[in-house]
């Protein structure tokens, strides 16, 4: 894989997730095994955790978006920019950035996590 492919990836799975409120893309997108450092070690089912969590953030936060900004691509790992923002008034305000890094097998992820540089 490489960089534009990387970014075009993190961007799919991004619109799928926060652009159509998507969540059964993360079966699509997520591999069975997947584990997200930022749930933590005592979930037992990530895929799961993370339906139930971007559900209940997308109740409470019901404009909230994720703008990818760069990635780049090395064997099977993707590093991705990300600017998650809310709508208000019609505008964008950017609430959090961070890089996250993906773990493929294959095509899906195995692994990610999520370092936050900036948060409101």
């Amino acid at each position: 894989m490489n960089n534009q492919q990387g970014f075009e990836f993190v961007r799919d799975y991004f619109n799928e997730l926060f652009g159509k409120r998507n969540l059964d893309a993360l079966d699509a997108y997520l591999d069975d095994n997947y584990t997200d450092d930022d749930i933590g070690a005592g979930a037992t089912d990530h895929i799961k955790n993370s339906k139930a969590f971007l559900a209940e953030w997308f109740k409470t936060q019901p404009t909230i978006g994720v703008d990818v900004k760069d990635a780049s691509a090395q064997d099977n790992v993707i590093s991705a920019f990300l600017e998650w923002f809310v709508i208000e008034n019609g505008a964008k305000r950017v609430i959090m950035k961070g890089v996250a890094i993906f773990v493929l097998n294959g095509r899906k992820i195995l692994k990610r996590h999520t370092y936050l540089y900036y948060q409101e």
